[in-house]
């Protein structure tokens, strides 16, 4: 007990400085996110700067103003404000090409020179979105500049959910607006854009993993989080209140989706409750339907960022639960969140102008920097997997290996033990046949031989019946492939012999063109008993038809499952006998020969049916499509 209490402490105590270090460290991440906004960016020398500009206020009523302004808004009804200025500008100076560069308005400007319009943001719709804080550096063409006091004159519109902003005018020679333009341009015009493509390619590959794998909901939560993250980007800001409340609820849905993402990811369940994540963005964009421009400018206002704030914030909770469960992955995905968190927390006070400084906000591009950690993190972790994937794979080749060694050691073993049965089996099956065949023809020789008065016709007929035995071994001995044919070519010529010595005649039938098929299980022994109980026929025959000829039909057949085999049909011109069991008398000598065919004939599973009369008698043999395996394994034969 005492060392599982010392374990829980150690444990506790670890949880406890790894959560210390992990606050440390988000708070680091904070300060640096602060330094980072305060950092200005460069501008043009400040004797470029037009310091003293004067705002319309209504019809001809024009005010004094000091840049930056902030105007208000009136929804999505845009409103102009018109600032004029003044500078001076020199012929000795028209060398060098001069410029007006602004570093941030919202929503677009259009400038003028002594009242020729040189430059219009209106047509380009990344520059109407109010967070992408875009520079204008419009060239002035020396034809429109007069020695002396020159006009400028600023028209701002407005509208959408965020107030309007001019920032300084600076007017001066290009060569040194350049420099100020071409870095705003490159960290708010370039860097998102590849951001944004980024984001394209990475929402395609989440996108076909989940299609294919659509258990795994995972990705399909991060896919749709990364296509809205898109849409936002390539979306300027419209006139239509329906579209900019579907445009204003994409923010707060793709914070949802990504609540949704980190739940799974630290292995949580997603219960109902989750999906009120979804509301604010599903009543912005029901606003965008039901209520009025200025109403809608309201909810976004109430629901939109800070929402957006508060479902990052519940992300970054959830992170610090997994990192209380030290999962060292959360320690990674926590910090950029917290960073994300500071950025948007510094762009609501930039909206509400509670924050020093230029009037940049920085939440959108630092989401995109988070997918791109996420999509690190995503192959990092996937290389992992492969790594595991591979050591398993190496491992289970390595066993598969050792398996093939013991089972090529198994079946050698099995191999040599099926062998050494084979050889034991057909040893003993010799052994049985020539004890039960040329075995008892020797004992009867010896028995006759030990006669007081010995027999030569007896032994002679004893003799020529062992050899028969003999050759019939032999024969059944020699390699067939299936092939009976062989062994009945052999035993025609035997049988043909014995009915001469008999005064019979042999007719020998073959129908078809090969007579039987080639039987793929036919074994030696299965022609030892077939052989010999066709002899046992022709001997009831000779012994006991009476007649003078016998007629041997070989033909091919098929049985009930449509499978080819053969029928050997037997059949004599004698006076025939009658078959035992129930149907008469037995002729002398017979029972014996029909118990040992039919006997015979169940042995390998032959189908027997014997027909008898005063014409004579038949026998026919239908042979099996599958001779059995071993004796015995055929059924007890048919009659």
């Amino acid at each position: 007990m005492r060392h599982v209490s010392s374990l829980t402490d150690f444990r506790n105590r670890r949880r406890v400085a790894l959560a210390a270090g992990f606050v440390l460290l988000q708070l680091t991440v904070i300060a640096l996110c602060i330094e980072i906004r305060q950092i200005p960016l460069p501008r043009p020398p400040d004797s470029n700067r037009i310091e003293q500009m004067w705002r319309e206020e209504g019809s001809g009523d024009w005010q004094p103003v000091t840049l930056p302004d902030h105007r208000p808004t009136a929804g999505l009804t845009p409103t102009v404000t018109t600032y004029r200025g003044a500078f001076e500008w020199s012929p000795g100076e028209g060398e060098t090409p001069w410029a007006v560069f602004v570093p941030r308005f919202t929503t677009t400007i259009e400038i003028a020179i002594n009242g020729s319009t040189i430059e219009d943001t209106v047509r380009d719709p990344s520059n109407r979105r109010p967070d992408r804080n875009t520079p204008v550096l419009a060239p002035i063409a020396e034809s429109l500049l007069t020695p002396g006091t020159n006009e400028v004159t600023v028209r701002l519109k407005v509208w959408g959910p965020l107030e309007g902003y001019l920032d300084s005018l600076y007017i001066g020679p290009d060569a040194s607006m350049r420099p100020a333009y071409d870095l705003r341009r490159t960290l708010f015009g370039t860097l998102p854009l590849i951001l944004a493509a980024w984001q394209v390619t990475f929402a395609t590959l989440l996108g076909i993993i989940w299609l294919n794998r659509r258990h795994e909901t995972i990705y399909g939560y991060l896919a749709l989080a990364t296509v809205l993250g898109v849409v936002q980007h390539f979306a300027g800001l419209p006139h239509s209140a329906v579209v900019a409340g579907m445009l204003g609820a994409t923010g707060p849905l793709e914070a949802a989706l990504m609540l949704h993402y980190v739940l799974l990811l630290t292995g949580r369940r997603i219960r109902r409750w989750h999906a009120l994540a979804f509301a604010p963005g599903l009543i912005i964009l029901s606003s965008a339907f039901l209520m009025s421009p200025d109403q809608l400018r309201a909810i976004f206002l109430l629901f939109g960022p800070p929402s957006m704030g508060v479902l990052i914030a519940c992300v970054w909770v959830v992170l610090l639960a997994a990192v209380w469960q030290a999962r060292r992955h959360a320690i990674y995905l926590a910090t950029i969140f917290t960073a994300v968190l500071s950025c948007w927390m510094l762009d609501i006070l930039t909206l509400n102008n509670m924050m020093d400084g230029e009037r940049i906000f920085i939440g959108r591009p630092s989401y995109s920097l988070v997918l791109i950690a996420l999509g690190i993190w995503l192959i990092w972790r996937f290389v992992q997997a492969l790594k595991e994937a591979d050591g398993f794979a190496a491992a289970l080749v390595q066993k598969v290996a050792e398996a093939e060694d013991k089972l090529r050691a198994n079946f050698a073993r099995e191999e040599e033990r099926a062998r050494s049965e084979a050889l034991l089996a057909e040893r003993t099956r010799l052994m049985r046949d020539l004890h039960d065949g040329l075995g008892g023809q020797l004992v009867s020789i010896v028995a006759l031989s030990e006669q007081t008065q010995p027999s030569g016709q007896a032994i002679g007929e004893a003799a020529r019946s062992a050899l028969k035995d003999l050759r019939l071994v032999i024969d059944a001995m020699e390699e067939m492939d299936g092939d009976l044919m062989l062994a009945l070519a052999s035993w025609r010529e035997r049988i043909d012999t014995q009915l001469r010595a008999h005064r019979m005649q042999l007719n020998w039938s073959i129908r078809g063109p090969s007579g039987l098929p080639i039987f793929q299980s036919l074994k030696s022994w299965h022609v030892i008993q077939l052989i010999r109980l066709m002899d046992e026929v022709i001997t009831n025959a000779v012994k006991h038809s009476g007649g003078r000829q016998v007629t041997v039909t070989i033909e091919s057949v098929e049985d009930a499952l449509g499978r080819p085999t053969g029928r050997i049909t037997i059949e004599d011109d004698g006076h025939g006998y009658e078959a035992p069991a129930g149907h008469g008398p037995i002729r002398s000598g017979t029972g014996r020969g029909l118990l040992n065919i039919r006997r015979r004939a169940a042995l390998c599973d032959i189908r027997l049916v014997t027909e008898t009369g005063t014409t004579g008698t038949r026998i026919a043999l239908t042979l099996p499509a599958e001779f059995p395996s071993q004796a015995g394994d055929g059924n007890t034969g048919k009659i």
